[in-house]
């Protein structure tokens, strides 16, 4: 296995640079290779158990107020089916599958784990937009997330869906 810690940054880098590329041309080719049909679009608003898909963030949370006393925040990560449809083909189209899915790990985090790591932070989705946007180092590891090519209403379009996921703890590091 490939030390990256080791490895100098420009290096790091490059092997980022490929390894996105690669897994972006395999995206790609599987979007292009794989149509919905019409019975998939038209039941994309249920699931099995005949709930609407939807996923949110608790309606409301504790936080503190500016003199450290508790109060209740709404959230503010609520989004309807189609609002989530909606992001969920943003980030197709943006290549965020490239390198996350859903509930494992790809070359990022899952986006069920980001949901976990930020579940309750009213500053959440701002920080999420901004490593959207500009990238980000270290959060999840040694692996940089570089900055993506969105506008800053889309990365806080992809940021609230990311939060929307059902959150899953991360498995423990061995």
């Amino acid at each position: 296995m490939l030390d990256v810690k080791n490895l100098k940054p420009v290096v790091r880098f490059l092997l980022l640079a490929g390894v996105v590329t690669l897994a972006a041309a395999c995206a790609k080719k599987e979007e292009s290779t794989t149509a919905p049909s019409e019975s998939s679009a038209a039941g994309a608003g249920t699931t099995s158990d005949g709930s609407t898909g939807a996923t949110a963030s608790p309606s409301s949370f504790d936080g503190q107020d500016a003199g450290g006393h508790l109060v209740k925040v709404a959230a503010t990560n609520t989004m309807s089916p189609d609002q989530m449809a909606k992001a969920k083909s943003l980030a197709e189209s943006k290549g965020c599958f490239a390198c996350h899915q859903v509930e494992q790990k790809i070359v990022g985090p899952a986006f069920a784990w980001v949901a976990y790591k930020y579940k309750g932070n009213p500053k959440g989705v701002a920080t999420l937009s901004n490593a959207i946007e500009h990238g980000v180092t270290g959060v999840w590891g040694p692996m940089p997330m570089p900055a993506q090519n969105v506008t800053p209403a889309e990365a806080k379009e992809l940021a609230s869906w990311v939060l929307a996921q059902k959150p899953i703890a991360p498995p423990k590091a061995s």
